[in-house]
């Protein structure tokens, strides 16, 4: 079984062109018949922009003279807006208007499940590289639907190993921050789940909010010690940290998975000291993976910044599709999802393989610190250091736990 997919030789557009006709949302290629065309579904407007234009890089570089058993990838990106039903409208368009092979991306979870919910309609592989709430490979798991990176449950197992590590963050009483949908529900459910955590309040707001007075009220007047932020990642998410320094709350900030690094050079030194417990990979790895340090520098070249973790999850989720495509004994929907289901492949954040009982993705993550750097560096003055590996099996959630029940 072939792992790894080719890549052809030469540029089929120039970058400038590349570059305008995505964020346009059409292909990046010259259409053909014998296009591998895939569907790309992310907000690149809206709250979550920051998110969704960092998968589009990603996914756009990840594809950039890729094939597929000989033929050119061609990407046709869609914006969500990170809205269900916008979402859905967007997927039933690629899927039949486009004719696209499979669809990739799905930021937001809400998004995620509101397509799932369709998946067998739209009889093509989907596949997040974000979102992380634990019914869509839980509860709501799905033949059809794959996730390449983990969810809040496996966070949640290794926010529970950092404080193992951390005994100045076991004896702090939290405040839970949370967006009150899909993805921030599940992930202050699991934070509870944490052994000896104290959790002195929780404030939940919805997607979109700019002031965050209350909430930072409440806060204050619960004796917490240590916030714990259950907010999409967006621009909710900076300003509530700019906003809660400003009112001189100087805890320990806790995030799941950290933010993009453009909006941890937004912040600047309100984002230094900001912690995660589950980052899935930094740039800042470039010094011990050679793999990183090559997508560092061509994401740099290409789009002048430093690629956020949700851009290199976006670069390995679709460098493993595209293995699986390559694997596949053809490019149906059954024998595409079949190749998903066994396909190991290398990538630039390791080896990428997909659990076939319930689809999800088998991936460690590492604690992480935002630090100013020294020197700026690609145009970045704060990065996530990594620090502590935690592998797949010590963040690892079973189907029996997570509730998906077979397909």
């Amino acid at each position: 079984m072939q792992k790894n997919f080719s890549r052809k030789a030469g540029n089929l557009v120039t970058v400038a062109a590349a570059a305008v006709a995505v964020s346009l949302g059409i292909s990046i290629r010259p259409a053909s018949a014998e296009d591998v065309t895939i569907g790309v579904l992310v907000p690149t407007t809206g709250v979550l922009a920051p998110l969704g234009n960092d998968m589009k890089n990603g996914f756009a570089l990840a594809a950039k003279n890729a094939t597929v058993k000989g033929q050119p990838v061609r990407l046709i990106i869609e914006d969500t807006a990170a809205n269900p039903a916008n979402g859905l409208r967007k997927a039933q368009k690629l899927v039949l208007e486009d004719k696209v092979k499979l669809l990739i991306g799905l930021t937001s979870s809400a998004v995620t499940l509101g397509i799932n919910a369709q998946a067998p309609r739209l009889n093509v592989p989907i596949i997040t590289t974000n979102a992380q709430a634990v019914p869509i490979t839980g509860e709501q798991c799905s033949r059809f639907v794959f996730r390449t990176v983990p969810h809040d449950g496996n966070s949640a197992k290794a926010m529970a190993a950092m404080f193992e590590q951390r005994p100045d963050l076991v004896q702090r009483n939290w405040f839970v921050v949370y967006h009150d949908y899909a993805y921030g529900r599940s992930n202050k459910a699991e934070f509870a789940k944490v052994p000896r955590i104290k959790i002195a309040g929780e404030a939940g707001r919805p997607v979109g909010t700019a002031d965050w007075s209350s909430a930072i009220s409440q806060i204050q007047a619960s004796g917490a010690d240590g916030i714990y932020l259950a907010l999409a990642v967006g621009d909710d998410l900076t300003a509530f940290v700019n906003q809660a320094r400003a009112f001189g709350l100087k805890y320990p900030v806790l995030t799941p998975v950290g933010i993009p690094d453009t909006m941890l050079q937004a912040l600047g030194d309100n984002g230094v000291g900001m912690l995660a417990g589950g980052l899935t990979a930094s740039w800042m790895q470039e010094a011990d993976n050679p793999k990183i340090a090559e997508m560092v520098k061509a994401y740099h070249k290409e789009y002048g910044i430093v690629p956020g973790y949700q851009a290199i999850q976006a670069y390995a989720g679709l460098q493993f599709t595209l293995a699986a495509l390559e694997a596949a004994k053809d490019l149906t929907t059954n024998s595409m999802i079949a190749a998903l289901e066994s396909t190991s492949a290398e990538t630039v954040v390791g080896t990428m393989d997909i659990r076939p009982e319930d689809h999800q993705g088998m991936l460690g993550v590492y604690v992480a610190e935002a630090v100013k750097l020294n020197e700026p560096k690609y145009g970045a003055s704060v990065g996530w250091k990594t620090s502590t590996h935690l592998t797949w099996d010590r963040v690892d959630v079973p189907p029996s736990e997570s509730g998906c029940k077979g397909f």
